[in-house]
């Protein structure tokens, strides 16, 4: 007689062993609890099950993860930068009082330290005193300029004067030798004509003479007259008077001709000595005219002047430089790292003595595979997470893509032409900005590790 197992509960079923079951046509298990023999034969069903259930509940996930990483590029290649700028002193010099300790705050144009200056100081008082005398030499050039030019105007329109003056001597004094040889050859004729009645006169003369020693025989003889006697003797008188008034005039006609002689020789010399005052006038005129140069040299000289005034200011200007580079000042606001400075230290021009650390200007340099660049672009919102605070969120923006990649801007650049060649995945930087908004900057120190994920679409 078979047993029924259809009212045992489970507990007893759990710890009873059941009897062989048979299979019906129908293939389903005989007695009230077929199930059991269902589970206890197909244990990979509940593996699929199973399998299912979690592919129900994770293909939403899955999907949103896959449109997540389609839209979005991340690297944990990343890290924060910045421009330490390091601080140097510009003059050489022994340091008087340090004010700024590590790691201090410090303000734009704040004193960091304070060099000696008083070698400074004696060279900015040079300085002034060569401005001073450039000053009075351009002083008294640009004086002596006006000077000059009065003068050698002055001397110039008296040289001139004079010349016209000489020159209108000569003239008059050539004028005048025309007059007196016009006189002269005048004179010269007279003589000659006085001549010409002299010879006249002595003809007559010797005609009178003759007619009265003819008559004079023929008185004696009583052949004429007395009376023509008379008469032939008048004319006799009458022609030794004109000889000797003709001789007279002749004799007066040459001391007019001698006198009229010299006067032209006077005046010829009177000529002479107005070309030589001519002379002597264009001279002195040309010496004026040289001494225009001299208004040039003069405007040389002032020019000369305010070159050395604008070197002395220069070189004033620049004593005053070095005296300022002696107060070491801060170029930018940040925080003072790597302290390397002392009172009583001799420094050197140039050699860095500290560094400023302007947290401010923070970025984020994250390099990227170059398989990640594709939907890249400036402009796309970035999230930063910092390893040193992973539960603080950062917000930013992709600024700019580098040039080229990293390899490229290495000490050693690849050589991929040579040798034997293995392809690499090169990574490029790209430069991240902080958000004004975004969490407080006061936390993050340049070379802290980033996780950078940027949405790209």
């Amino acid at each position: 007689m078979a047993r029924d197992y259809r009212r045992v509960d489970d507990a007893s079923i759990s710890t009873t062993a059941p009897p062989e079951e048979t299979e019906g046509a129908s293939g389903r298990v005989d007695g009230r609890r077929p199930g059991r023999r269902w589970w206890r034969w197909h244990p990979g069903l509940l593996v699929y099950g199973l399998l299912l259930v979690l592919l129900a509940i994770g293909t939403p996930y899955g999907l949103r993860l896959w449109q997540y990483y389609q839209t979005h590029e991340s690297t944990d290649d990343a890290y924060i930068v910045v421009n330490v700028i390091p601080i140097s002193t510009q003059v050489h010099g022994t340091v008087e009082a340090v004010q700024v300790e590590e790691n201090q705050p410090v303000d734009v144009g704040q004193v960091l330290a304070q060099l000696d200056h008083r070698d400074f100081d004696v060279r900015v008082k040079q300085a002034e005193a060569a401005v001073a005398v450039a000053t009075a030499g351009v002083q008294r050039a640009e004086i002596e300029v006006p000077i000059m030019q009065e003068s050698t105007s002055s001397d110039a329109e008296r040289t001139s004067a004079a010349l016209r003056a000489a020159q209108i001597a000569v003239r008059e004094a050539e004028h005048s030798t025309e007059e007196a040889g016009a006189r002269l050859r005048t004179f010269e004729a007279a003589v000659a004509v006085a001549q010409a009645e002299v010879d006249m006169a002595q003809t007559r003369l010797e005609l009178a003479q003759r007619d009265a020693t003819r008559l004079q025989a023929l008185l004696t003889d009583g052949v004429v007259a007395q009376q023509q006697f008379d008469i032939a003797d008048t004319a006799l008188r009458s022609a030794q008077a004109q000889v000797r008034a003709s001789q007279q005039r002749l004799v007066q006609a040459h001391l007019e001709v001698e006198r009229m002689r010299l006067d032209l020789q006077g005046r010829q010399q009177a000529v002479e000595r107005a070309r030589a005052h001519t002379a002597e006038a264009q001279a002195v005129r040309a010496g004026a005219q040289a001494n225009r140069q001299h208004v040039d040299v003069k405007q040389a000289q002032v020019a000369t002047a305010r070159a050395q005034l604008q070197q002395a200011q220069a070189e004033l200007e620049f004593a005053r430089l070095q005296l300022s580079y002696t107060t070491v000042r801060a170029p930018v606001a940040g925080v003072v790292a790597k302290k390397r400075l002392e009172v009583g230290q001799v420094v050197q021009a140039g050699r860095p003595v500290l560094a400023i650390v302007p947290l401010p200007q923070l970025w984020v340099e994250a390099n990227f595979k170059e398989t990640q660049l594709r939907h890249m672009r400036p402009g796309q919102p970035v999230t930063l997470r910092v390893d040193a605070y992973p539960d603080q969120v950062w917000t930013g923006t992709v600024e700019s893509l580098s040039p080229g990649t990293g390899s490229v801007f290495s000490l050693f650049p690849p050589e991929n032409a040579t040798g034997n060649f293995v392809k690499v995945v090169q990574r490029v930087p790209v430069k991240i900005v902080l958000n004004a908004a975004a969490a407080p900057q006061a936390l993050l120190r340049p070379g802290m590790s980033v996780i950078a994920t940027v949405t790209t679409r």
